[in-house]
Parts: structure tokens; C-alpha cells; sequence
């Protein structure tokens, strides 16, 4: 693919951005680059990139319809006028993994979902590593998807990319080779509109597969179980569920079994916590099947792999109450998923920006609870949610949200920072409030863990 002379016009300029124009750069585009933010470093990109000129602020439309392509960074919503007014012009607009998938001769395994796709990618990309297969891993986890394409020298045996709802939105030809659903539970809806839109844009994911191609989905949950009718007639469709033996990933007598491959190993050998866990394993193992990966490795990976950071994660221990970070619980799904993998009672750290879902499951989940201290701009939302409920707390930081946890739990309990919102309203990231919780654990237990 060339783009020799062609009018490109790059819009967003984060990490996915700056990846989107080396890349068109490298195929020889006259780019510009649009950002709706003020950059604090825009002198140094202007030096960097002499080549290209950089808008910031408004969007210059006139310019975008007078493009040849456009090529979207994900979180930009498709249903900006500009972008409307560009297609309906002819002019094309991509995104950064259908470019890639244009550009890429090597096989992709493709993971989605609302929860676990990068615990599940990471398994699966450690799985082919112990295995000596070379791959290269990244997308929505890491490394931008075309930054993974060598510029010389071979291409790895497989690329296995972590995918979200807003790069799969601007897919149209993309093929995975192998491909997972995991779960859906609401988020993002504040983008997408509603439900079913986000739906929508996770079953790109397999629009294009055909002949050969293996698709993976969670058969107890009620999104990815109603898709199969969905599905290609072509595409091998293999289904894992906990509980249940008809399907080609479960556990039995306490064994996670591949129906194709037998017992893997024990459920009490895996080494991640959480009953969630063993479903991320499941999945993971049906992936690596797939691609014909090694069962040995499987079983290497399972017994080694500890989780991520920030998922569910163990802090510390302090008069009898076990803290746990999952700041990476962003959604309402995730936070149910947590709760459920923790026993006895549970004081609970949510809030932040619930990104417009229904939160209102968490009355239910937290009826048996200690507490729940909430924070950030839809606190109030969660705290009229759960007043008669249990008792609830605000807090203004996360040192403070700590302190008002410890001051309500008993021994035996377990304070959980889970909070069913996105992060960006108080901290930069997940990583950062997940962070600023574990600073103020270990200064509340006097710096031990």
C-alpha cells in the first residue's frame, strides 16, 4: 500500500496518532494532523515533524474535505459533522487497526470485550512466547497496533491484538484469523449512544472472518451468547463457560478441560485470583488452541501468571482487613465481577465517571455489604443509589476515601477498590488512581504489605 502524494489528514494526536502518522509518512502521505487540544509540546512536534502541518484547536473542516484520507485515532466519535460531511464527499476515513490489517501479511488474533480482553491477551502472548513462537502483542494494551509492523526483517508467526469498541467502530475490512468475544456489560455508552450500538461495534470483530477462521465467545453471557445466528456460516465458532460440559471450554471436578485437548490442570493451580479469572484462563486456552499453540505451554503460563497490575490485585493486610486494588474495574461489569470473587463483607470504593450507564445493579450487589465510600462526579448518583442500602461515605481524594474505608471495616472484611467508573474526572488513569489507593494502603499500614 502507497500513498504517494496523497492528501492525508490525521485526527488526534495521542499515542494511536503519532503512530498513524509514521506510518502514513512512511507510505509517503502529505499529512496534516488536527487535535482539539492545545498541546503543551506543539513547538517541539512542528521541529520534529517539518514536514506536516499541525492544527490545534477547532477542527479546520474546509481542509478535512479537501483530504484524499483521513485516518481517525480511536475515542474521536464518527458521528463528528466533519466526519460525516467527509464521507458522504467520498473521502475515506480509517482507523488505525483497519490501516493496520491493510498493511499486516502475518495472522491476527483479535480480543474484545467489555472485561479481561487484556489479562486474556497477555495470557495468550505469554503462551506463544514460552512456547518459542515468535508474536507481537499490542493495540488497545501498549504498543500501538502499527508500531508492532517491522520496517524490515521477517514478520512475527502472529499478531495478537487487545481490541476496544472505538477502534473497532471504524473497521470495515478487517480479518482476525482467530477472534474472542468475552463479555459485554454496559460502558462507553456515552459514546456509542446506547447499548446495542456498543454491541454493534464489538461484532465487527468478526464481519470479515470466513473459511478456517475460529471465533471464541463466552457462552454464559447473555451479549455473546446470542451471537452465533450472527456469525459467518464458515467460521468455527467454539464457546467456553464455567459451568457448563457441552461446551469446549469448562471445568470439571474442579479441572479447567478443553473438550478437544482434556484436563488442562487444576482450577486451584491457576495462579491469578478471582472466579473471573478462570473464565479470562478459558478463554485464553481456547485462543491458544486455536492457533495451534502448545498445550504444555498453556499449562506453563496458567501455573506462572499472576494478573496485571490493578485487576483484583492484593495490597495489603491491616488490622484484619485485606485491601484490594481493581482500579481497572471502569464499569459496572467489571465491579460485579470483583465483588463476586471476594468473600465475606466487603466495603466498597466507587465512583468517578460512570460514562452514562445504569449503575442501579449495585443496590442488589451491595445489600449484603459493610459499606461503600464513593468519590468523583457521579458520586452523588451512586450515594442516592445506596443510601438505604448501606451505610455510604463521600470522600474528595483517594487518601481520604481510604481513611473513611478502614474507619468502617472490621476484621474479616476486605476493602475493594472497584469503582464501576471511568478514572479521567480525578486522576489521569486508571493506572493513577489504582496507584494513589496503594500509596495510601501502605501509608495507612505504616509503609508494610
Amino acid at each position: 500500500m502507497k500513498l504517494n502524494g496523497k492528501k492525508v489528514f490525521v485526527l488526534g494526536f495521542g499515542k494511536t496518532g503519532q503512530s498513524l502518522l509514521k506510518t502514513a509518512l512512511r507510505l509517503g502521505g502529505h499529512c496534516q494532523v488536527a487535535d482539539t487540544r492545545h498541546l503543551e509540546n506543539a513547538d517541539t512536534l512542528r521541529t520534529q515533524y517539518p514536514q506536516v502541518t499541525f492544527h490545534f484547536g477547532a477542527l479546520p473542516e474546509n481542509l478535512l474535505l479537501d483530504s484524499d484520507l483521513i485516518l481517525l485515532s480511536p475515542g474521536l466519535a464518527p458521528a463528528l459533522p466533519a466526519l460525516q460531511k467527509a464521507r458522504k464527499a467520498g473521502i475515506t476515513v480509517m482507523g488505525d487497526i483497519e490501516l493496520f490489517a491493510l498493511l499486516a501479511s502475518a495472522p491476527i488474533i483479535a480480543i474484545t470485550g467489555s472485561n479481561g480482553k487484556s489479562t486474556v491477551t497477555t495470557l495468550v502472548s505469554e503462551i506463544a512466547q514460552k512456547a518459542g513462537i515468535m508474536v507481537a502483542t499490542g493495540g488497545n494494551l501498549g504498543t500501538p497496533a502499527l508500531e508492532l509492523l517491522p520496517e524490515s526483517g521477517p514478520e512475527p508467526a502472529w499478531y495478537i491484538l487487545e481490541l476496544s469498541s472505538f477502534q473497532l467502530d471504524a473497521c470495515t475490512t478487517f480479518r482476525p484469523r482467530v477472534a474472542a468475544i468475552l463479555n459485554l456489560s454496559p460502558d462507553h455508552l456515552d459514546w456509542h449512544g446506547d447499548y446495542a450500538q456498543y454491541g454493534a461495534a464489538k461484532a465487527r470483530i468478526f464481519q470479515n472472518m470466513n473459511a478456517g477462521d475460529v471465533l471464541v465467545l463466552n457462552g454464559e453471557d447473555a451479549f455473546t451468547s446470542s451471537l452465533p445466528g450472527q456469525v459467518p456460516d464458515s467460521v468455527a465458532i467454539r464457546c467456553f463457560a464455567v459451568h457448563d460440559e457441552r461446551s469446549d471450554a469448562y471445568v470439571l471436578n474442579d479441572r479447567l478441560t478443553l473438550r478437544n485437548s482434556g484436563a488442562l490442570l487444576p482450577a486451584a493451580d491457576l495462579r491469578m485470583q478471582g472466579g473471573h479469572n478462570i473464565e479470562n484462563a478459558l478463554a485464553a486456552a481456547l485462543l491458544a488452541e486455536a492457533a495451534r499453540f502448545p498445550l504444555a505451554a498453556i499449562q506453563e503460563v496458567f501455573c506462572q501468571f499472576s494478573g496485571l497490575p490493578h485487576r483484583l490485585a492484593w495490597v495489603a493486610e491491616y488490622q484484619g482487613v485485606n485491601y484490594y486494588d481493581d482500579s481497572k474495574g471502569t464499569n459496572l461489569g467489571a465491579t460485579l465481577k470483583a465483588m463476586s470473587g471476594l468473600s465475606g463483607p466487603l466495603v466498597m470504593i466507587l465512583g468517578g465517571d460512570a460514562k452514562g450507564a445504569d449503575l442501579s445493579p449495585l443496590q442488589q450487589a451491595c445489600r449484603d455489604q459493610r459499606a461503600a465510600v464513593v468519590l468523583g462526579k457521579d458520586a452523588k448518583k451512586i450515594a442516592q443509589m445506596l443510601e438505604n442500602v448501606i451505610p455510604v461515605d463521600y470522600a474528595d481524594s483517594m487518601q481520604d476515601a481510604v481513611l473513611k474505608a478502614a474507619s468502617r471495616a472490621m476484621p474479616g472484611d476486605q476493602v475493594l477498590l472497584s469503582p464501576a467508573c471511568a478514572s479521567t474526572d480525578m486522576f489521569r488513569d486508571y493506572q493513577d488512581r489504582g496507584q494513589q489507593f496503594t500509596a495510601a494502603v501502605q501509608k495507612l499500614a505504616g509503609g508494610k504489605s
